[in-house]
């Protein structure tokens, strides 16, 4: 089945928009109940936070109170009088009182223990009224600060001072504290502060329930949606320890707030996710009209710059995008005609200049050529003749010396003189212009090239398999000249002890080749020119210029350069 574009692009984007929609409003679906149940207990647990600040507040109220009284005169006083009444009377104060106290219970007790008394409001019951055993009971649970404990069936928050006279002698122990258990007041002003609407909340000491809050608030009447598992979320419990072991508070959240917030997230959804698929669609068919319509018009654009060369110009249209892609278009077709003719040109004038360039080199190796001949020419007729000259005289002289002078030592060894200097002449002659290369050829040149006779005197074993081969005009000294540099690069960089030089020819071409065992070539010789590099340079420029295809392969077993000239077919 084939679609047009604009259908499959319709169906692609409605199908990716709606995919998206759907795995949000999955995720949304089934992400909610926890959602609303982390978000609960967060707010739980910032309400506890806001708890344990105002129960501290007010203890630290009730310390001042105490702090206040315990260094009063009065009290010091009535306490080493053993006065009862007036103490209670100072402490809480008489039946027509209007003075309100946070602390709620007083425990006095001398030194010795031989005189407690337990002073408290007449509206809150502690439990055993015996004094000792309030002071007992606190002394088993305390530490430093504030402590719970368990006095009889109630459960107390106390904290210990020293009273002392006004000599700063200690003369007794003041306790002061409030009561936990069964303390609605108490519960209520710290539940004020919860930053979440509570259910209830329980204060418990060793895992009994002592003090509770319910919500005054009707529970909602309409059952919880399908996506919260009850009407409450889990309880969350945050422990205060920090007045002693088992005492923790436990809150559970209202029901009726997170239930609302669940069905208006639902209806929201649901409404979202049928908007959003119409939008989707409109949006889906919107897309793919422009995209087709851009789509089309891009085409048309490129078949008449396929057609025609070069095309008027995109138009503008109505997606940015294609605007850009129509732009580039056009930029990159006039980009391609000012470079194709900008390297027609430069083709041009690169290839004029490698041709100057070759003919230059070409003239500069046969005036070398012509040169080196020109100097071992005159070497050979003014240089070699004098030298023969001089021996000749040397000889005549010899003659009308008498035998028995010592002149014709002096005489013998100006002869020898004289040989030894034109042997070097001659050596440098060769190295110039071979003179057996005209008159008997490349094989007797190659074979009588100084460097040889320099390798063996090294130690190095050298092989030769040179045939009689018919060169082209005008190649033989550039064969001779690569063969003479390769010799000297060896001897002076290879470190080898075994050299074959074969030169041979086969029905299509004339093949040299040089192999040594030396330590082969630098990686870096062939790329960067400098000392080794200029002889390999020389090799390379005569093989361009006689036409020959150079091969050099360098390893750890030594360096293998071929040179294969091919037979031309005129000739």
């Amino acid at each position: 089945m084939v679609l047009r574009f604009r259908t499959l692009t319709f169906l692609l984007f409605l199908m990716m928009l709606s995919g998206f929609l759907s795995v949000f409003a999955l995720n949304a679906y089934h992400s909610t109940n926890q959602i609303l149940k982390n978000e609960t207990l967060a707010s739980l647990s910032q309400s506890a936070a806001a708890i344990r600040y105002e129960l501290n507040t007010h203890l630290q109220l009730i310390d001042q109170e105490l702090n206040s009284l315990v260094t009063s005169h009065e009290l010091q006083q009535e306490m080493e009088q053993h006065a009862e009444v007036t103490l209670r009377q100072l402490i809480m104060g008489n039946e027509h009182s209007t003075s309100m106290h946070r602390y709620q219970f007083i425990v006095l007790s001398s030194l010795d223990n031989s005189q407690c008394y337990l002073i408290k409001s007449r509206l809150i019951n502690i439990g055993s009224q015996i004094c000792q055993q309030v002071y007992n009971a606190y002394s088993e649970a305390a530490s430093q600060g504030w402590n719970a404990f368990r006095n009889g069936g109630q459960v107390l928050l106390a904290k210990d001072y020293l009273v002392t006279n006004a000599e700063q002698k200690v003369i007794g122990r003041m306790i002061g504290g409030i009561k936990l258990s069964g303390n609605s007041l108490l519960l209520n002003q710290l539940v004020n502060r919860a930053v979440v609407d509570l259910s209830s909340a329980q204060l418990m000491f060793s895992g009994v329930a002592i003090s509770e809050y319910l919500s005054p608030k009707p529970a909602p009447i309409e059952e919880s949606t399908t996506w919260l598992d009850d009407n409450e979320l889990e309880k969350y419990t945050d422990n205060l320890n920090v007045y002693g072991d088992g005492l923790v508070i436990e809150l559970s959240a209202s029901a009726l707030s997170i239930n609302s917030l669940a069905k208006q997230f639902m209806k929201l959804l649901v409404s979202g996710a049928l908007i959003g698929l119409l939008v989707s669609a409109a949006v889906a068919a919107f897309l793919s009209a422009a995209l087709d319509k851009q789509l089309q018009k891009l085409m048309l654009y490129i078949r008449d710059l396929v057609e025609n060369g070069k095309g008027l110009g995109w138009q503008q249209g109505a997606i940015q995008e294609f605007n850009h892609i129509g732009e580039e278009i056009d930029l990159i077709v006039n980009e391609l005609f000012a470079r194709r003719f900008e390297l027609k040109g430069s083709h041009v004038k690169l290839e004029r200049t490698l041709q100057e360039k070759r003919a230059i080199l070409h003239q500069l190796m046969r005036s070398q050529e012509q040169e080196r001949s020109h100097l071992a020419q005159e070497l050979h007729d003014e240089l070699g003749q004098l030298l023969t000259a001089v021996r000749v005289e040397t000889v005549l002289l010899e003659h009308k010396i008498p035998l028995e002078s010592t002149a014709l030592e002096h005489s013998a060894k100006i002869k020898q003189l004289v040989s030894d200097m034109y042997a070097t002449v001659y050596d440098r002659i060769m190295s110039l212009r071979p003179v057996e290369l005209d008159d008997l050829g490349l094989n007797q040149s190659i074979q009588q090239i100084p460097t040889l006779s320099s390798l063996r005197q090294m130690g190095v074993a050298v092989a030769l398999a040179i045939d009689e081969v018919n060169m082209p005009q005008g190649t033989d000294i550039h064969l001779y000249r690569i063969v003479q540099e390769a010799l000297t690069n060896i001897m002076k960089h290879s470190l080898a002890t075994e050299v074959s030089v074969s030169l041979y020819a086969d029905e299509e071409a004339i093949v040299l080749s040089i192999i040594d065992n030396g330590q082969g070539l630098d990686a870096s010789e062939d790329s960067a020119p400098g000392h080794k590099g200029y002889g390999l340079l020389g090799i390379k420029e005569r093989c361009e210029y006689i036409g020959a295809k150079l091969t050099i392969t360098s390893g750890d077993d030594g360096v293998n350069l071929r040179v294969v000239l091919p037979f031309v077919a005129d000739e």
